[in-house]
């Protein structure tokens, strides 16, 4: 049955075609009966493995990383258009700062080894993630700020903060991350089925909903 199945996203959550790419996977496994779909986790990106841990002014970083404003704002208008069509809306207006995202990793791991009230606590809170970002303009480097989010998706507020303060899983989580990108993952979104390698890219709703089932059923007759 595909619930044995896990489908891993490696993301990170200041890329906005993760954000994209998480709204054609939703809508894509709506497509799937309950009983089909596969199980689905977040494993850690750093887009910007250099970035400071205070994180820094975004205008400093798009000039940076672009070359120019005039560059970062039309690749932002791309986004924007790119995620309307896909039922999402970044407001890059108010985006004041560009995060270090490891604390929102480890929050993330945390809440993928916990259930909330409603589920699986670490699916709740990509959304939360995600929208903190893209839609409201938060700062998810910020503690405060992950655990507020952290509760929203029903973890104990006490279970963030442990798991922000925790060096063991700081240090599981970038070792995660580095290993990821060892062994070449180098964009993000990158889907992973059961550990193999699927597909790398915001792929569109339509072609999801054909390459999921399709490698699921040619991993269950590879294992006989």
């Amino acid at each position: 049955m595909s619930p044995s199945h896990t489908l891993s996203i490696v993301s990170d959550f200041v890329c906005p075609w993760c954000f994209i790419g998480k709204a054609r996977l939703d809508a894509a496994l709506e497509h799937m009966a309950a009983e089909e779909r596969p199980q689905v986790r977040y494993l850690p990106f750093k887009l910007n493995p250099t970035m400071p841990e205070e994180g820094m002014a975004r205008v400093d970083y798009r000039k940076q990383k672009f070359g120019s404003l005039e560059h970062s704002n039309e690749l932002d208008a791309q986004v924007r258009q790119a995620a309307e069509d896909s039922g999402i809306a970044i407001h890059h207006d108010k985006m004041e700062r560009t995060p270090n995202t490891i604390k929102a990793h480890m929050v993330m791991a945390m809440a993928s080894s916990l259930k909330s009230g409603e589920g699986d606590a670490s699916l709740a809170l990509a959304n939360l993630l995600f929208k903190a970002y893209f839609v409201d303009g938060k700062d998810i480097g910020e503690e405060n700020v992950l655990v507020d989010l952290a509760e929203e998706a029903g973890l104990p507020r006490d279970v963030a903060v442990a798991a922000l303060n925790d060096q063991e899983l700081r240090s599981a989580t970038n070792n995660l991350a580095d290993g990821l990108a060892g062994q070449g993952v180098s964009g993000v979104p990158t889907l992973l089925l059961d550990q193999h390698f699927l597909i790398s890219g915001a792929v569109p709703t339509d072609d999801l909903v054909r390459i999921i089932p399709e490698a699921i059923g040619i991993v269950e007759k590879a294992a006989g």
